[in-house]
C-alpha cells in the first residue's frame, strides 16, 4: 500500500508541472433555449462585441490643449502600428463620411492643430450627441481611444497586446490614464487565479495545523492528517492534470475544498482509534471497531457531500459542472486514503502522547455533560426560538435579487475594477449591448428607405432608455452619412426623395468590410450595437422588456425581428439559468439524502429530524443575503446544494452514533450522554477546520469567492448549533421520553 502510494504520487507530482491557468470567460456562457448557438452565429456574421479596448486619457484642466491633443494623435498612431490591432478610432482621427471606423465621415471633427479652430469645434462635438459618452465625456476632461483589437486572440497574443499598450502609454505623461477591455481583465484575472490558488492552500493548511495541535497537541497528530490530505489533492491535481483541465475560476477552490472535507474524515478516524486505544481496547480489534461506529457513517457523510457537489451537474455551464465533478473525486480519494494509508501508518508507530490526550478526564467532558443537560431541560425555548428564525428567515428569503454586474466579481482594490468604474461614471460605459435584427419579409430588404425608417424609431428608443455610446446601426449610419453630406444638424428622420443618394451611395460599398459589420451585402440581417452604463442585470432586463413592448407597440413586426444577445446578455441570462439548475441541484440533493435516510432508519419521522436540522442553516443564509442586499448570482446559487450536502455530516454522524448505544442496550438518556462525549469533539473540531478553511477564501480578491466562503461559513456554524441544540430534542421528541 505505501508503495503505490509513493509511486502514484511521485507520478502525480511529475504531472503538476504541465496544469495550466486558465479563464475562458466564454466557458461561462449558458447553453440554454440556443442563445449561445443564436449569439455565435450573430458574432460570426458581424464581428465579435468584446474584441476591443477602451483607454481613457485625462487631462485635468481640459482637453482642447494643444499639447494634449497632439500627445493623444502621437499615441493614437503608436497604437495603430502594434500588432493585434486592426484599426484605432481617436478624437484626433475621428472624421466625416468615411466607410471606415465607427462613423461614416468626410473631414475632421476636431482640428488639433490649429487652435484658433477650437472653440468651433468644441461646439460641434458638444452637440452631436452620437460623440458624447462615447469619445468625450460631459464634463470635457478627458478623451477616449477605441482599439479594435483582433477576433480570437489567444492569451499569450493577449498579454503581448496588452504589454505592449501599456509600453506606449508609459512613454507619455498624462494626469490619469485608465483602460479596461478583454485583453487587460483576462490577465488580471488569471494572475489573480494563480496567487490565490496558493494563499488559500496555505491558509487552509496553516489553519488546520493549528486546529489540529490543540486537539491532539503532538508533531504525529499534525503530520499524519496533514500528509493525507495533502496526497488527496497531490492526486486530484494530477488526474485533472493527466485528462487536460486547467485551473479556472471554479477549480481555483478546489484544494481548499478537498483539503477542509478530507480533513473531516482523518479527524473522525484519529480520534476514535485513540478513544480506544486509550480506554485500553485491543490494537488488533480497533479498526473492525472503527469501521463499525466510525467507517459507516463517515461513508454516509461521502455520500452525502458528493451527491452535493455532484448537484452541479444539473448546471449547464461547463466550468460549473467540472468542479462538482473534481470536488467528488478528490473527497473521494480522500476518503479512500482515510481508511487505507492512515491505517498503515497507525499500525507502524502510535505516539503514547497521543493516547493520553484522549483521557476522559477533562474539562471538556464536563462542559459538554453541564450542555446536554442544559438542553433537556429547556426544549421548549429551543422550539419556540428555532420557529422564530425560521419565520424571519423566510422573510429575507423573499427579499433576495438575482442581479448581476460585469467585473463586480473583482475588488476596488485592482485598477481595472476602477478603470471600469471610471468608464460608467464619466462615459456611457463599456457594457455592450447587441440586437439582431432580421429581415422576416424576404420581399423586403434592410436597404430599403421604409425598413430604414423602422429601424431610426427603434434607434431613438433605445438613445432615449439605454442612454447609449457608440452607437450604430444600419438606420444610424444612412442618417449620419445624410446629415453630413447636407450639413444638417435636424433630429427628423429625412423625406424618401432627399435619402435617396445616400441609400444608393451605402449600396454601392455594401462590401466595405466596416458596412458588413453593420448589416450584410443581401440586406437580411443587421446589428444595432451600443455600449451602455454597467447597471446591473435588473434594470438592463427592465429596459430591455421596455424596449421589446416598444418593438411590439410601434414597429412593423411582420417586416422585423429583434433579437437582444451579445455576451453581456448571456451572463446576465447564465444567472437566471444558474438560479434555476442550482435549485433543481437542491432538489436532487434534497430527495437523494432523505431516500437514504428513509432506507437506512425506516422511518419518516426520523426523515424529518434529520432533514430539518440541515435545512434551518440554508433557509438563515437565505434570510441574511436578503437582508444584507447579497445578491443571488452563479457563485451564490451553488452555495446551497453543497452546503446542504457539508452541514449533514455531523448530523449523520450524531444520528449513526446514537443508534449504536441504544443498540447496546443503553437507556435513552445514557446513550444520549455516550453520543455527545463520542462525538462532539470530533464534530466541534471539524468544525473549526472547515470554517478555517473556507474563511481563507474570505480574502479572495473575487467577490464571488468571498461570497461563497462567507455564506459557507455561517451555514457550519448555524449547522453545528442545530445539530448541539435542536437535533437531540428533535431525536427525544421521535424516540419519546424515558426516565433516566
Amino acid at each position: 500500500m505505501l508503495i503505490f502510494v509513493l509511486l502514484f504520487s511521485a507520478f502525480c507530482a511529475y504531472r503538476i508541472q504541465f496544469l495550466k491557468f486558465d479563464y475562458d470567460f466564454e466557458a461561462f456562457f449558458p447553453n440554454e433555449n440556443n442563445e449561445l448557438e443564436i449569439y455565435n452565429n450573430y458574432r460570426n456574421t458581424f464581428e465579435h462585441d468584446n474584441e476591443f479596448a477602451l483607454v481613457a486619457l485625462e487631462n485635468k484642466s481640459g482637453i482642447f490643449n494643444k499639447a494634449f491633443l497632439f500627445k493623444i494623435d502621437s499615441l493614437t498612431k503608436a497604437f495603430g502600428n502594434l500588432k493585434y490591432i486592426q484599426k484605432v478610432t481617436s478624437p484626433t482621427n475621428l472624421k466625416k463620411l468615411s466607410f471606415g471606423g465607427l462613423l461614416p465621415s468626410q473631414s475632421r471633427i476636431l482640428h488639433f492643430e490649429n487652435e484658433e479652430l477650437y472653440k468651433e469645434d468644441s461646439i460641434t462635438i458638444y452637440q452631436s450627441q452620437h460623440l458624447i459618452g462615447s469619445f468625450f465625456p460631459l464634463n470635457a476632461k478627458s478623451v477616449t481611444i477605441y482599439i479594435k483589437t483582433e477576433e480570437n486572440l489567444k492569451k499569450r497574443q493577449c498579454d503581448s497586446l496588452a504589454k505592449s499598450i501599456e509600453a506606449e502609454l508609459a512613454k507619455f505623461r498624462f494626469d490619469d490614464v485608465h483602460y479596461v477591455g478583454r485583453i487587460f481583465a483576462q490577465n488580471v484575472y488569471l494572475e489573480n487565479l494563480k496567487s490565490e490558488f496558493g494563499v488559500f492552500l496555505g491558509l487552509s493548511f496553516l489553519v488546520v495545523i493549528i486546529f489540529l495541535w490543540f486537539s491532539f497537541k503532538s508533531i504525529y497528530g499534525i503530520i499524519v492528517p496533514i500528509s493525507i490530505v495533502l496526497i488527496s489533492i497531490l492526486w486530484t491535481l494530477g488526474v485533472m492534470s493527466l485528462l487536460g483541465k486547467a485551473i479556472d475560476l471554479m477549480t481555483v477552490m478546489l484544494p481548499t475544498m478537498i483539503f477542509i472535507a478530507g480533513m473531516s474524515d482523518v479527524v473522525h478516524f484519529f480520534s476514535k482509534y485513540f478513544e480506544e486505544l486509550s480506554k485500553g481496547t485491543d490494537k488488533e480489534k480497533i479498526y473492525k471497531l472503527i469501521l463499525k461506529e466510525v467507517g459507516f457513517p463517515t461513508f454516509l457523510t461521502l455520500v452525502t457531500t458528493v451527491v452535493g457537489f455532484l448537484s452541479l451537474l444539473f448546471s449547464s455551464i461547463i466550468p460549473i459542472r467540472e468542479f462538482g465533478i473534481y470536488t467528488s473525486v478528490g473527497v473521494v480519494i480522500a476518503f479512500i486514503l482515510s481508511y487505507s494509508l492512515l491505517p498503515a501508518l497507525l499500525y507502524f508507530f502510535t505516539p503514547k502522547k497521543l493516547v493520553t490526550a484522549h483521557s476522559h478526564n477533562n474539562r471538556t467532558y464536563n462542559v459538554m455533560r453541564t450542555g446536554l443537560f442544559w438542553i433537556f431541560r429547556n426544549q421548549k425555548t429551543i422550539l419556540v426560538i428555532t420557529s422564530i428564525v425560521m419565520i424571519v428567515s423566510v422573510i429575507g428569503i423573499f427579499k433576495i435579487r438575482v442581479n448581476n454586474i460585469l467585473l463586480e466579481d473583482l475588488s476596488e482594490k485592482v485598477k481595472i475594477k476602477r478603470d471600469f468604474n471610471f468608464f460608467d461614471e464619466n462615459y456611457s460605459g463599456v457594457r455592450p449591448l447587441e440586437i439582431k435584427v432580421t429581415l422576416k419579409d424576404k420581399t423586403k430588404s434592410l436597404w430599403d428607405y421604409n425598413t430604414l425608417r423602422e429601424l431610426e424609431k427603434v434607434d431613438r428608443f433605445i438613445t432615449m432608455e439605454y442612454n447609449p455610446g457608440f452607437l450604430i446601426s444600419p438606420a444610424s449610419l444612412a442618417l449620419t452619412v445624410y446629415r453630413n453630406m447636407n450639413e444638417n444638424t435636424g433630429t427628423g428622420f429625412p423625406v424618401k426623395e432627399d435619402f435617396e443618394p445616400v441609400l444608393e451611395q451605402l449600396k454601392k460599398n455594401k462590401n466595405n468590410k466596416e458596412i458588413k459589420k453593420i448589416i450584410i451585402p443581401a440586406g437580411s440581417e443587421a446589428r444595432i450595437s451600443a455600449k451602455i452604463r454597467d447597471m446591473g442585470s435588473i434594470k438592463v432586463t427592465e429596459h430591455n422588456k421596455h424596449l421589446m413592448a416598444y418593438v411590439q407597440q410601434h414597429v412593423d413586426t411582420t417586416l422585423l425581428r429583434f433579437d437582444i444577445t451579445g455576451a453581456a446578455h448571456l451572463v446576465d441570462r447564465n444567472n437566471s439559468y444558474m438560479v434555476d439548475n442550482m435549485t433543481q441541484g437542491f432538489i436532487f440533493s434534497l430527495i437523494v439524502i432523505a431516500i437514504l435516510t428513509f432506507f437506512l432508519h425506516r422511518s419518516w419521522r426520523m426523515v424529518l429530524v434529520f432533514i430539518i436540522p440541515n435545512v434551518i442553516p440554508l433557509l438563515i443564509i437565505g434570510g441574511i443575503m436578503g437582508f444584507a442586499g447579497i445578491e443571488l448570482k452563479a457563485a451564490t446559487s451553488l452555495v446551497f446544494s453543497i452546503a446542504f450536502g457539508i452541514a449533514t455530516d455531523d448530523t449523520i454522524h450524531f444520528i449513526s452514533r446514537l443508534k449504536i448505544e441504544l443498540g447496546y442496550g443503553k437507556s435513552l438518556m445514557y446513550a444520549f450522554k455516550r453520543t455527545y462525549f463520542e462525538t462532539g469533539k470530533p464534530i466541534i473540531l471539524t468544525t473549526f477546520i472547515l470554517l478555517g478553511g473556507f474563511m481563507s477564501l474570505m480574502i479572495s480578491n473575487f467577490q464571488s469567492t468571498f461570497y461563497f466562503g462567507f455564506l459557507i461559513c455561517i451555514t457550519i456554524i448555524v449547522a453545528v448549533i442545530a445539530d448541539i441544540f435542536l437535533l437531540p430534542v428533535l431525536l427525544f421528541l421521535i424516540f419519546g421520553k424515558k426516565k433516566k
